[in-house]
């Protein structure tokens, strides 16, 4: 007889219903009382695009909720949830999968949308005892203009309340009849829970709450209120406390000791230099978003099917003999990278699975060890299985990024931490995958290379219109007091004005990273990668000129880019458009001389639920340029294994240049 599906309570709201938050955090605790796990998901309209950080009160709120509906396949993930799970649902008022739940047959505990008729229908039918207190959770003034009320889950949750949003007199009065009642975060109570002036910073607040209920937690959830509160239910069974600060590497360096205790924290950043502050305190960063992926319990089904066995494939990988004769012939071989290692990019997937086949590129597809965690099945198992099955292989390869669990700037990671994180991920994932042998042999990094600084570039010439940038320092840092840019300034609305103007496309702000460039590559972080039990690596180090191989780490091809632009946010260098592969192919071609043509595309500004709407034509286009040689119909394309088989070749009958690590 097949197991018994685990039980699971659905609680399914509106995004904007003020409950939302608190109804959720009670319902995480009921569900613990009845055995059950827990997940919750929240219709909205969303932009799906990329939320890069910032200030979350100046984004569009549609930008900040992650995928769309139907671009984000939620209706199947919802499908998947019910096929795994003994599902029943608890509604706050009207929902837009109610039509699916009652196809579905799924139990449905309530629909009420007033919070007092939800909880009494509720614990109607539950086994769980209605609790003595209520606690009614205000936004905390919203410090730094940001509303605390997403993060009081742990207070709710860890005491068994009954939790409201402060602002519904009504609700606390009918609730509150036979109740105590207790204030979090209210500033129209003279009684409240927290302990810190009622001025104090979000990332003070926040802090509180962790501290508060420490003993616990077993990691942190670093994010803004819009991604902790979808991402409660999963903190809550992870053991993951929610804090954000503005700007968000205060919080980090204030966390300390009790942060480095994790190999990865989960969240999304304020600001790209958290990943330079996490690295350095020897921590890999794993990026989230609401709804990506829509149900994230999923993962808790302990339901891993094996990787596909491996079939026949009519393409044969180049023999050596092969290789040798396009090295004689002055041969460039082409090969994109596709960067969608975060959770959150999985969506990327179902656009690149489509364009891969349509195009028949090959590629190297660059996943971390949780994107097997979270999407063990299509379309990420289809890099697996053979084109003639309708799959992606051996076109297709895996190759696994950075720490293996999530990403650091691995020259600004302690080694020795770094090295570690690297051996464990791929020991489990071999586990995972079903033998250390279907763990990827290509890695790739986020930054190898020390990063060097350098005085900012303000005027940038770019192959593609407009040719030319203007770059400018912003009006306020994301370490300014408030974290809140004065927009009525004299300074502020002048550029405003120009923004908006014909003029706006020539204007970009100094990025993060622009301070920097790439140093030689790091021997200490190729040596772990090596350790670890890759073949061949990429390193960010002199991207964008002559092929090179990197010398010093015996036993690890290391090779460069040689097509990307500098992108400031990140430390990435990355393929913006088919002019910074025509620019490549001219140069590479003219030196006539053997070698790659190697970049990386940071898939998620191109094939999310919002941008593949814009740039789907673009990315089409750069796909089928690869799989047609280039311009010139000169360049091969192949897998990343076989520029690596090549590189090797090259670099033994010295062909190619040397390039140190330090």
């Amino acid at each position: 007889m097949p197991e018994p599906k685990p039980g699971l309570l659905l609680f399914v709201a509106s995004a904007d219903h003020p409950h939302r938050d608190a109804a959720c955090a009670t319902l995480a605790w009921i569900a613990a009382q009845e055995g059950k796990l827990f997940e919750c998901y929240y219709g909205a309209q969303a932009s799906g695009g990329h939320y890069g950080g910032g200030h979350p009160g100046h984004a569009p709120v549609a930008g900040l909720r992650g995928g769309t509906f139907t671009g984000g396949h939620h209706l199947e993930q919802l499908y998947l949830l019910l096929q795994l799970f003994e599902c029943e649902a608890a509604c706050l008022g009207p929902t837009l999968l109610d039509g699916a739940l009652f196809e579905s047959g799924v139990a449905l505990r309530t629909r009420a949308g007033n919070i007092a008729s939800f909880y009494q229908e509720i614990f109607a039918t539950s086994s769980a005892e209605w609790p003595s207190r209520l606690l009614v959770v205000g936004d905390g003034g919203r410090p730094q203009g940001v509303p605390l009320g997403a993060y009081a889950f742990p207070e709710v949750f860890h005491r068994r309340l009954l939790a409201i949003a402060a602002g519904d007199p009504g609700a606390q009065s009918e609730l509150g009849k036979s109740m105590d009642v207790e204030h979090l975060w209210d500033p129209a109570s003279t009684g409240d829970l927290a302990e810190l002036p009622p001025g104090a910073s979000v990332a003070a607040q926040t802090q509180w709450m962790a501290q508060r209920w420490e003993r616990e937690g077993r990691g942190f959830l670093l994010g803004d209120p819009e991604l902790v509160g979808r991402w409660a239910p999963t903190a809550l069974r992870e053991g993951w406390l929610p804090v954000f600060g503005l700007p968000q590497t205060d919080v980090i360096a204030a966390l300390g000791a009790r942060l480095a205790a994790n190999d990865v924290v989960f969240g999304r950043q304020q600001d790209d230099r958290d990943f330079q502050e996490l690295s350095r305190a020897g921590v890999a960063f794993q990026l989230i978003d609401p709804g990506r992926p829509p149900f994230p319990v999923v993962k808790a089904a302990l339901c891993q099917p094996p990787l596909p066995p491996p079939g026949p494939a009519h393409e044969a990988e180049p023999a050596d003999a092969e290789l040798r004769a396009w090295a004689g012939e002055g041969r460039v071989l082409s090969s994109p990278l596709f960067w969608t290692g975060m959770i959150r990019e999985l969506e990327n997937l179902y656009a690149l699975a489509d364009v891969f086949s349509l195009s028949g590129v090959a590629a190297g597809l660059i996943l971390t060890s949780a994107s097997f965690e979270y999407m063990p099945r299509p379309p990420l198992t289809l890099a697996y299985v053979p084109r003639e099955l309708g799959g992606l292989a051996p076109r297709i390869e895996v190759l696994l990024a950075s720490g293996g669990v999530g990403a650091f700037l691995e020259s600004e990671a302690p080694p020795e931490r770094f090295a570690e994180t690297l051996r464990r991920s791929v020991e489990q994932l071999g586990q995972l995958l079903g033998g250390p042998e279907r763990v990827p042999h290509g890695w790739w990094g986020v930054m190898d290379a020390a990063l060097e600084p350098r005085r900012p570039p303000r005027l940038t010439p770019e192959p593609d219109a407009p040719y030319l940038r203007i770059r400018y320092r912003g009006s306020a840092s994301a370490s300014s007091e408030s974290g809140i840019v004065a927009e009525d300034s004299p300074r502020s609305s002048l550029r405003r004005r120009i923004r908006e103007s014909p003029l706006g496309g020539l204007f970009e702000p100094l990025r993060p990273f622009d301070s920097y460039r790439p140093g030689l590559p790091g021997r200490r972080v190729l040596e772990a990668v090596r350790d670890a039990g890759f073949e061949y690596a990429f390193t960010k180090a002199a991207f964008g000129t002559k092929p090179a191989v990197v010398t010093g780490v015996a036993g690890l091809t290391t090779i460069n880019y040689t097509v990307g632009r500098w992108d400031g946010w990140t430390p990435f260098a990355t393929i913006n458009s088919l002019a910074d592969l025509r620019q490549a192919e001219g140069r590479l071609l003219k030196s006539r001389r053997p070698g790659w043509l190697v970049g990386t595309l940071d898939t998620c500004l191109w094939a999310f639920t919002g941008p593949i709407w814009e740039r789907g034509p673009r990315l089409r286009a750069i796909c089928d340029w690869f799989a047609a040689g280039g311009d010139s119909g000169r360049l091969i394309n192949v897998a990343p294994r076989t520029v690596a088989r090549y590189a090797r070749i090259l670099a033994d009958s010295g062909r190619t240049a040397e390039l140190p690590s330090v």
